[in-house]
């Protein structure tokens, strides 16, 4: 495992801890090892090549997709903007000593560590509160790396699915849906395996969050859906977005369901489907289950079927839009009636 540090300066205000770049390479490394002993049986990272830790994120990730013959790629939209993101590379793309796993990482992340660490170092002219405030924040962005460690552990997993390659040749519907169930969870076993915070105010934090920003998803598809329906987008430019906004808040979902994992016992039988109105927020007890079920024999799973149950969910999501898709020879044919929805909130308060 390579650290690379390509950050020039931590940027405006922050730019005054920028004594500590030359010497990040090696404390990131020695932070990394002690994630690694937080578990047993530890994170497996066979084959980690390289953690960038990048001065700027978007562009130095575009560019080495690009150079190995990946799209680029960067969760972007009015709910989520990534951070952190995992390439593979495998044999024949790019330059032979790129294979294997990369982790790149935004500036953002080792400058909240720095900084939160700092602040409890200084205990004599910082008051708890303070303190307390910079643990929190120092400990997020630590799980967020060992997030993307724990994606680099379910990557080697997946590679005894001698039946996963297919998945990304067949271009139908059901296949379509497994995909995105993959990706849901993916995403769950990363939050699941990463997290060390059991702290009530993150907690609380993080349900607020969630709640916020499925409303806000769930606002942006009816919106989308309607300028669809008055022709000031193009059905293609909606499919994109509606995908997109559907994909991230289930996404969203599962990190609270992986990072609240260790209480699912307390915690399944107070959720309830119906406590949020959200298109989105119902199926959280549902996928929990199955998300849990699934988990039982992983990674032994012995084909694509294991995520049909996700997949199901997924749809009738896609269905609660007034989005309905058929499968017909040239493709996916959209049904999308003319209606102007509204959330499921927004509904609560006309009934009321």
């Amino acid at each position: 495992m390579k650290i690379d540090v390509t950050i020039k300066s931590f940027d405006g205000e922050m730019s005054q801890f920028d004594i500590f770049i030359p010497s990040l390479s090696e404390s990131m490394k020695n932070l990394i090892n002690q994630i690694l002993e937080m578990d047993n049986p530890q994170i497996n990272i066979d084959g980690l090549n390289t953690i960038h830790f990048t001065d700027n994120y978007l562009n130095e990730l575009f560019a080495f997709q690009e150079s190995i013959g990946h799209n680029k790629f960067a969760t972007s939209n009015k709910i989520a903007g990534g951070h952190a993101q995992v390439i593979s590379v495998e044999e024949g793309e790019g330059k032979p000593d790129d294979i294997g796993h990369h982790i790149f990482i935004d500036k953002i992340i080792p400058m909240g560590i720095l900084i939160g660490q700092l602040t409890e170092n200084n205990r004599e002219i910082t008051d708890e509160t303070s303190i307390a405030i910079a643990r929190n924040s120092k400990n997020e962005y630590i799980r967020m790396i060992k997030h993307e460690l724990a994606h680099v552990e379910d990557n080697n997993n997946q590679k005894r699915w001698g039946w996963l390659d297919s998945m990304y040749t067949v271009n139908d519907l059901q296949n379509g849906l497994r995909l995105n169930a993959l990706r849901f969870w993916e995403e769950y076993y990363a939050c699941k395996r990463s997290n060390f915070i059991y702290d009530a105010n993150i907690a609380a934090q993080d349900i607020k969050s969630l709640l916020n920003n499925l409303e806000t998803a769930e606002k942006e598809i009816c919106d989308l859906r309607w300028k669809y329906n008055n022709t000031e987008i193009s059905l293609d430019d909606f499919v994109s977005e509606f995908h997109d906004y559907i994909k991230t808040a289930f996404i969203y979902c599962c990190y609270f369901m992986g990072h609240m994992n260790q209480f699912y016992e307390q915690m399944i039988d107070v959720i309830d489907a119906h406590m949020f109105p959200s298109r989105f927020y119902c199926y959280v007890p549902e996928m929990w289950k199955e998300l849990r079920k699934i988990g039982d024999t992983y990674p032994e799973w012995n084909g694509p079927e294991i995520f049909d149950g996700i997949s199901a969910m997924l749809l009738k999501c896609i269905n609660s839009f007034d989005v309905y898709l058929t499968e017909e020879e040239n493709g996916l044919r959209y049904d999308i009636p003319v209606c102007e929805l509204k959330t499921r909130r927004e509904e609560s308060q006309v009934e009321k």
